[in-house]
């Protein structure tokens, strides 16, 4: 009887990480391969010579300048769950995005990351003192399947290695997809109603966190905040403590601006810059 192949066995989170990096550092490098016979434009207007030319880069920049409350836009959110917003998803932070996501322009990563550490640190005042772990959202399997790499993740490393996180923050991978649950493709979800999308990530995540743990959840996009929900709940379920949340971008309009009077930026804030 022929002998049975032992079945794979499923990387850690810390792989997992290290795969990650890999995965990056080879795009970029296919990138810059490429370069020679195709040559580089902006991700946003496709200007040749930079992958995010001057102009882009500013408007992106300003896209960034001022995070905002969005939870009240989320429907499906919950209560209890304060989510910063660093920019709207739309222009040219909504392009970059999806380049980054779903175009294999790795390149995007470093000015995006800026971004989302300039969320970070806008949200830092409002959490409770002491340390906090960012939790960022995995990734569906068949996407990153598609993309080798974990967006959100690589964003957050970004910021880490920079030393733009807020004070007393690190980066920590405890959420988990339980094997398919509630997972449909994209253009299935788009054809959701909002009782559906409610339903579609319910039991999605699992969690493996120390109990009591602070914790911020971390995502890319914003909508009806279903997805953010599911997040918290896993959290909360595994023992931890859910303080806030902290997304990109945000589909609908800013509810409440959060300008410098009232959230004061903290010391080096200006020198991650795009």
């Amino acid at each position: 009887m022929p002998a049975v192949p032992p079945r794979a066995r499923v990387p850690d989170r810390a792989a997992a990480r290290v795969l990650d990096r890999a995965a990056v550092r080879v795009l970029d490098r296919l990138a810059e391969a490429a370069e020679v016979l195709v040559p580089v434009e902006c991700a946003v207007c496709r200007a040749p010579g930079s992958g995010l030319c001057r102009g882009c880069r500013m408007l992106l920049r300003r896209s960034c300048a001022r995070p905002f409350e969005a939870s009240s836009a989320a429907p499906l959110l919950g209560p209890c769950l304060p989510v910063t917003a660093a920019g709207r998803y739309a222009h040219e932070l909504a392009t970059c995005l999806l380049a980054f996501k779903n175009g294999g322009r790795t390149d995007l990563a470093p000015v995006l990351a800026a971004g989302l550490a300039t969320a970070l640190r806008a949200a830092a005042p409002s959490w409770p003192p002491g340390p906090v772990l960012l939790v960022p959202v995995p990734t569906a399997p068949s996407a990153l399947r598609r993309r080798w790499f974990d967006p959100v993740l690589v964003l957050l490393e970004d910021c880490a290695r920079r030393g733009v996180l807020p004070a007393g923050s690190a980066v920590a991978g405890h959420l988990r997809h339980r094997g398919g649950a509630g997972v449909l493709p994209a253009p299935a979800q788009k054809r959701l109603g909002r009782a559906g999308r409610r339903a579609r990530p319910a039991g999605s995540l699992r969690a493996v966190v120390p109990a009591g743990a602070r914790c911020v959840v971390v995502d890319d996009v914003l909508t009806t905040g279903a997805t953010l929900a599911e997040a918290a709940r896993a959290l909360r379920a595994g023992g931890a403590d859910v303080v806030g949340a902290v997304v990109l971008a945000a589909v609908r309009p800013p509810a409440v601006p959060l300008t410098a009077d009232s959230r004061p930026a903290p010391p080096g804030a200006g020198e991650y810059r795009l």
